[in-house]
């Protein structure tokens, strides 16, 4: 797992853990400064030195473990930091460099348990909550990365990536109103910052509260007045509130921003079927196809519509059977109704 950065484990070696070191031995201090300083070898036989006087110094395997890490050798490290930790269960720093190891041999579950053993010890270790919340993900334990987006958010870790990949969790494991619980608190931080506006505009909107959607938009769009899924976002809130003029206003500024956007097309000529001019209707879903607009079994389903309007029923069946093969299950009605 790369992510995980290769600078993070020297980082802890060089500035021990909360600031404390994990050991008042001057032995200890020696083999720290040595692993410091890049001198491996030097460590090594320091370390070879006190496990020939004490076989059973978990601190001496501890230092051998992190030798073994500098020099990636993350099996073996694994090795020395499990005969560490059994004969000193309370030798608090050896947790978070075992967890490394775990991470690097992808033995995720017992990275876990170390990583939650380290915060028992740590339990304010910011880094290491950032570093659990990437296990738990990669792991798709989604709860529980939630949960340390949460911690870290309220501990300032993380600045706005955190917060967007938080969004993104709880849009993903819990709805909506969770994320707009989330963005009322984000929002209430950092008034400023526009861009929450659009994120909770969209949780509005799935929830099916397209008025509060458009205050929300109304707010990001003075600042973005040309970002587009902001401009489609307002569309589409007015599209289920049936202001059907003003989604007219809006999906045709759409297309003058983006005249190849073949999803702009299939939604004008939806809104074009509700007024019955169905030649217009017909170009826009014509220019849909061929700029290859998303969820084409639903162009097709409503250009039939317009030709079966237009009394061109072997047309609008043949467009009726496209959108049936494209998944737009609802064509099967229209088939059984009007075509042979």
């Amino acid at each position: 797992m790369k992510f995980w950065s290769a600078i993070l484990w020297f980082t802890f070696i060089l500035t021990p853990l909360n600031g404390q070191p994990s050991s008042s031995s001057s032995n200890q201090d020696l083999i720290r400064m040595l692993i410091q300083q890049g001198k491996i070898a030097d460590a090594k036989i320091e370390i070879q030195r006190q496990l020939a006087a004490n076989p059973n110094n978990p601190e001496a395997h501890f230092g051998l473990g992190l030798c073994y890490i500098n020099s990636k050798e993350y099996s073996t490290a694994l090795v020395s930091l499990n005969k560490a930790i059994n004969l000193n269960p309370n030798l608090k720093d050896a947790y978070f460099y075992r967890f490394l190891a775990n991470i690097e041999t992808s033995n995720f579950q017992f990275a876990m348990a170390d990583i939650n053993q380290h915060l028992k010890f740590f339990p304010q270790d910011t880094l290491a909550h950032s570093q659990k919340m990437k296990l738990a993900i990669q792991m798709r334990e989604y709860y529980d990365a939630i949960q340390e987006g949460y911690w870290l958010v309220d501990h300032n870790f993380g600045g706005d990536d955190l917060i967007l990949q938080q969004i993104q969790l709880l849009e993903m494991q819990k709805g909506p109103k969770e994320q707009i619980a989330f963005l009322n608190r984000v929002i209430l931080d950092n008034r400023d910052n526009h861009g929450w506006y659009y994120h909770r505009a969209q949780a509005y909107f799935n929830l099916g509260e397209y008025e509060k959607s458009l205050i929300d938009l109304d707010r990001f769009l003075i600042a973005e007045p040309k970002f587009i899924n902001a401009l489609k976002l307002r569309f589409d809130n007015h599209y289920f509130l049936r202001n059907l003029p003003k989604c007219e206003i809006y999906i045709q500024e759409l297309m003058d921003l983006e005249p190849e956007n073949g999803l702009f097309y299939s939604d004008y000529g939806h809104i074009l079927l509700q007024k019955g001019e169905w030649n217009k209707a017909i170009k826009n879903f014509d220019q849909a196809i061929k700029y290859k607009s998303d969820h084409l079994g639903y162009v097709y389903l409503g250009r039939g519509i317009a030709r079966f309007n237009l009394n061109q029923k072997k047309l609008a069946c043949a467009d009726w059977e496209k959108s049936l093969l494209l998944g737009e299950t609802i064509s099967k009605k229209y088939l059984n109704n009007y075509c042979e």
